[in-house]
């Protein structure tokens, strides 16, 4: 008797074991097929930020922020065409392109940049290069200048540790993009020679952390990408891996560091496997207000 009940007791385990594994598989399969067709599900994710340094001209001005393009085997040439057109719609004033073209291949730069040259703007399209764009010359130098050239070809500039006045009316407000965090030198200070005391900065900055380094009040508004949000979260509250050294802190979204406002996008592509868990790919619109 007490033979038979432990071997329904070991095929009741048995059973409950498979079932407990059919269960966990379908749940992953799930998991996967989401994750997979999210990486499609582009949103324009709108923010406004208002200073009573802008400029009255610029007042209402729209800055699209592209970024983690990540041009690869799994995200594909008419993919990226279908984001420019994407951009393109939005009719902005002013195009970012926050870096990481490409991922893994850096003969995609120029492919890439032969698509973004399509985007147009009346204020401008203007670029920085992300860890992904300097090419390794196999000497243990990370090369940026193929990056900066591909770009250049296409008529756009990367401005690498530079700046750019953007004039309207007859008034201006200061671009500023630095070099990335991780693989280069950033530094604010180049692109701020010759701007007068309370003139209007942007910052762009391929990584976020970059904002913890310069002073206060050097740039009223410093826009990112880099972390993919998370790109697997929980449920979009919590990433247990984010490319910052501040973990939660600039996984995605605006941020009021005490320096600076940081606006950081998801991006729009991803590091394989190509999938996302409610970290949507991002193009990030931020609509410019003059303050009282």
């Amino acid at each position: 008797m007490i033979r038979r009940r432990r071997a329904r007791s070991r095929r009741g385990w048995r059973a409950w074991l498979k079932f407990a594994a059919v269960v966990v598989l379908a749940l992953f399969a799930v998991f996967c097929g989401y994750s997979f067709g999210e990486t499609y599900r582009i949103e324009v994710t709108e923010y406004s930020f208002s200073s009573p340094d802008l400029p009255a001209a610029f007042d209402g001005t729209q800055v699209v922020l592209l970024n983690d393009i990540h041009r690869s085997l799994f995200f594909s040439q008419k993919r990226l065409a279908h984001v420019v057109d994407q951009v393109q719609a939005l009719d902005p004033d002013l195009i970012a392109l926050g870096g990481d073209y490409v991922w893994g291949d850096q003969d995609l730069e120029g492919p890439v940049f032969a698509e973004l040259g399509r985007l147009k703007a009346p204020l401008g399209v203007y670029g920085v290069l992300g860890n992904h764009d300097y090419t390794d010359r196999g000497d243990g130098v990370k090369d940026p200048a193929p990056t900066i050239e591909a770009a250049a070809a296409a008529g756009i500039p990367l401005l690498h540790n530079a700046g750019a006045w953007i004039q309207k009316s007859g008034q201006r407000i200061r671009l500023i993009g630095v070099a990335d965090l991780q693989e280069g030198l950033p530094l604010i200070a180049n692109g701020l020679v010759g701007i007068d005391e309370g003139e209007f900065v942007i910052l762009l900055s391929h990584e976020p952390d970059y904002a913890e380094y310069f002073p206060r009040n050097t740039a009223a508004l410093t826009l990112c990408g880099h972390t993919h949000g998370g790109q697997i979260t929980f449920f979009g509250r919590w990433a247990p891996l984010v490319a910052s050294h501040y973990g939660q802190k600039y996984r995605t979204g605006m941020v009021d560091n005490g320096a600076t406002t940081v606006v950081v996008s998801n991006g729009v592509g991803f590091i394989p496997p190509p999938l996302r868990f409610f970290a949507r790919p991002q193009i990030v619109v931020v609509t410019l207000h003059r303050a009282p």
